[in-house]
């Protein structure tokens, strides 16, 4: 296969991995402190414990004790199912592509967070924090090779669709009470991502164009050329991507409290671009049809002639190549900056009685940095990939009801829309339609130790896409038309220790 067609079925297939491997909001996770989760995730206003590390650094004033140490662990269970579009007759469809209803393999994610914090003095809080911000993956199976496709090695795995996400964030932070009101906080983070990614793609079979001609040409040389099936007019690629990768960020955050009943708190953060490094290994499938290889095996190899192939030999070796049943491997070194979005928020804290506290937030998340991501290859152009997303506003609220001076009970709620657009959505993403999402949580104080749980319902809306986006080179679809169904549950287990 010629140097040309390789480069461009690589390239837009790995342009594709890249837009799939990282965060959209389905991967962003937030289940820091099983406390403020199931208040809604609405505590920069309140940001009275050890999660303010992540919330709002500037609430970490109000840590009462020498020393604090909090930490949570998420049980995150996400579900869905997802039923393909056909593909439409001029796009060439294929027959091993799943147009069922497919459910993702279920998959259950374990999120730790952690935070130990030292009381310096009556202004001066110090601590660290370590939390997983992004995360999350999804298994699929949407593709089989049907026997009529002639490759007996096939794809690698049963499940060719594959994406496990994971990034960690270290935060040294430092928290100081400017007055009796007001508190600042200054979190810097060290961010550590890596990802796997494996999916298997439907791209032109670079000899489907030329064919008509090809017939003809060769008819001139007493050769029969037998028609194409239709199944021969696309080729699969399978893609391996795995890469890790550092980023540095901020987190910032104010604490107001303007009177005895009512705090404002505001925070933000702030993150590099994650210099992703890593390989690709990707896999042509390669059609079996002994009858045409060996038609065009016995042709010489002058009459596929041009002026890019003067002597046709690299021609012909491309053509016997898409026939002859083989898979053939090309692996690459690759870099892509991937943009973590700014994220600013604003938030209250109500004390209605002594018992009842009120808390309600709004935050918006700068995903339109995903417009245009640099990828650098091995012996290749840099790249520009667009992706078009669009920043998103959450509002949530929640309370808290002190029921005895040993239990509270919780309860909350936010809603976030997706920032995909429908020309790049995809099952990986795990965030198809508008995400509202209800939580609630009981409190044990037992004195020094306190005891948290938290459970919550993600549930989407379900999410219709009539029109595949297809790159008109290759013939890779961008998007993944179709019907999204999709929802979570999390469970969250938390305690923080006053010594």
């Amino acid at each position: 296969m010629t140097k040309k067609v390789l480069c461009m079925l690589f390239l837009a297939l790995f342009m594709l991995s890249v837009s799939q491997a990282t965060a959209s909001n389905g991967t962003q996770i937030g289940t820091v402190g099983a406390r403020s989760t199931a208040m809604g995730s609405c505590f920069r206003g309140l940001s009275d414990d050890w999660s303010a590390v992540y919330f709002n650094p500037g609430g970490l004033t109000q840590l009462s004790s020498k020393w604090t140490i909090g930490f949570s662990g998420a049980a995150i269970m996400p579900r869905g199912s997802y039923t393909a579009l056909p593909y439409p007759a001029a796009m060439a469809p294929f027959s091993g592509m799943n147009l069922n209803e497919v459910d993702a393999t279920a998959r259950n994610f374990l999120v730790p967070a952690l935070g130990v914090f030292y009381k310096a003095s009556e202004k001066l809080t110090i601590g660290l924090g370590v939390y997983a911000p992004f995360g999350l993956g999804t298994e699929w199976d949407f593709i089989d090779v049907p026997a009529s496709y002639g490759n007996t090695v096939g794809i690698s795995k049963d499940k060719e669709s594959y994406s496990d996400h994971q990034v960690i964030t270290i935060q040294p932070t430092i928290a100081y009470k400017v007055s009796d009101k007001l508190s600042i906080g200054l979190g810097v983070s060290y961010i550590h991502g890596k990802m796997d990614l494996d999916m298997v793609k439907l791209a032109f079979n670079p000899a489907a164009a030329s064919w008509p001609a090809l017939t003809v040409g060769l008819a001139g040389y007493g050769v029969t050329l037998p028609a194409l099936t239709p199944d021969q007019y696309r080729l699969l690629l399978e893609n391996n991507l795995s890469g890790a990768g550092t980023a540095y960020g901020a987190n910032f955050g104010i604490h107001f409290q303007a009177t005895d009943k009512l705090s404002i708190g505001l925070s933000g953060r702030y993150c590099t671009d994650l210099k992703l490094e890593g390989d690709n290994t990707q896999t042509l499938i390669m059609h079996g049809d002994a009858v045409k290889f060996a038609t065009l095996d016995a042709v010489p190899a002058a009459a596929f002639a041009s002026a890019e192939d003067p002597t046709g030999a690299a021609t012909k070796a491309m053509l016997m190549g898409v026939f002859s049943g083989m898979n053939m491997t090309t692996k690459s070194d690759v870099e892509a900056k991937l943009p973590l979005p700014i994220t600013a928020g604003a938030g209250i804290a109500y004390k209605a009685t002594d018992k009842l506290t009120i808390v309600a937030d709004a935050s918006w998340t700068q995903w339109s940095t995903w417009d245009v991501i640099e990828v650098e290859m091995e012996d290749a152009d840099n790249l520009e990939l667009k992706q078009d997303w669009t920043d998103t506003i959450e509002l949530g609220c929640g309370f808290e009801y002190s029921a005895s001076d040993m239990l509270a009970i919780r309860a909350g709620f936010y809603t976030v829309d997706s920032p995909v657009p429908d020309a790049t959505m995809n099952p990986t993403l795990l965030d198809p339609n508008r995400r509202n999402v209800i939580t609630g949580g009981l409190g044990l104080n037992l004195g020094k130790i306190t005891l948290n749980f938290t459970g919550e319902y993600v549930l989407f809306a379900d999410k219709e896409i009539n029109e595949y986006e297809f790159d008109a080179a290759t013939g890779v679809a961008e998007n993944y038309a179709g019907t999204y169904k999709f929802n979570a549950m999390v469970f969250t287990l938390g305690a923080q220790i006053n010594l």
